[in-house]
């Protein structure tokens, strides 16, 4: 991929990863039917005819490579099917897609380069100017930073093919370690304050969580202990990485429902900050596993 086209070979890429993901799921295909639902343009200009999905390009800062400068392509990504359990849809099939398939660029110019992708997250306040500049009412959405990333050659192909980890990035595993309890922790803490409510509430919870997450509470507790173990055993663990984005667009859901209320007062804005926190807690974790060897 050539410096003088990074850009649109970005966009490229990211539309095609995308769109192999949902073309080739059932779920998603009847959300999105063509790849031409999906646009480069503002999720407040995506709303308009056809489009349902927009990966708009809303910042360029300067990053590098181990040879030379680069630059850092930072996407929004925004569902905007009308329907908002189709936008969660989208979106976790998305996360979960640039988290574990490499995005890849192909060239018979082995001084090109590839990509990486990497979730972008946004701090509460950089996300609300940012929606507030775009003069749109806040939504789902999820951000990425594409980057370049050194290619992998073979000189007994006629190709390059730059991959999302030519060379996997030393995971601290003290690190993962941290995630993982802190998500354990709130989580754990969550689910024991549910069971602990009247009946009505704890019915009412339980079935939120199974819409947004399509688990139940007690399936995600299996999945973050059996999480738990295979860290500890030192085990693959890329099979974790779907039900923590589950979670993660759970802690989303709870977070639009906070931001739509009219008036939000000072111990909710407290809340607005907390979801952050955990949804950025979970998403961490997802990236570190899916960097894990």
């Amino acid at each position: 991929m050539d410096q003088k086209t990074f850009i649109s070979d970005a966009d490229k890429a990211l539309a095609t990863l995308i769109w192999a993901c949902l073309e080739n799921d059932s779920e998603a295909k009847n959300i999105i039917s063509s790849k031409e639902n999906i646009a480069f343009s503002s999720p407040k200009a995506a709303t308009n005819g056809t489009r349902k999905l927009s990966l708009f390009l809303y910042n360029i800062t300067e990053g590098k490579t181990t040879s030379s400068p680069a630059f850092v392509l930072h996407y929004l990504i925004t569902p905007s099917t009308g329907n908002d359990k189709d936008d969660h849809v989208l979106l976790e099939k998305i996360i979960n897609a640039v988290l574990t398939i490499p995005l890849a660029v192909s060239s018979s110019d082995e001084h090109k380069v590839g990509l990486t992708v990497k979730l972008d997250s946004l701090t509460l306040e950089e996300l609300t100017n940012l929606w507030i500049s775009l003069d749109v009412t806040l939504r789902p959405s999820v951000g990425l930073a594409v980057s370049a990333s050194e290619p992998q050659y073979n000189s007994q192909t006629q190709g390059i093919i730059a991959t999302q980890a030519p060379q996997a990035p030393t995971v601290d595993p003290e690190k993962v370690a941290q995630l993982y309890q802190a998500v354990l922790k709130t989580f754990t803490e969550q689910s024991n304050g549910w069971k602990n409510r009247n009946m009505v509430v704890k019915q009412w919870v339980f079935q939120e969580f199974k819409k947004s997450t399509d688990m139940s509470v007690d399936e995600m507790n299996a999945a973050l202990d059996s999480l738990g173990n295979r860290l500890e055993q030192h085990g693959t663990t890329t099979q974790f990485i779907k039900p923590l984005t589950q979670l993660a667009l759970y802690y989303q859901h709870q977070l639009d429902q906070l931001k739509g209320m009219q008036k939000v007062s000072r111990n909710q804005g407290e809340n607005l900050e907390t979801l952050n926190k955990w949804i950025k807690e979970v998403m961490d974790l997802a990236e570190a596993l899916s960097s894990r060897p």
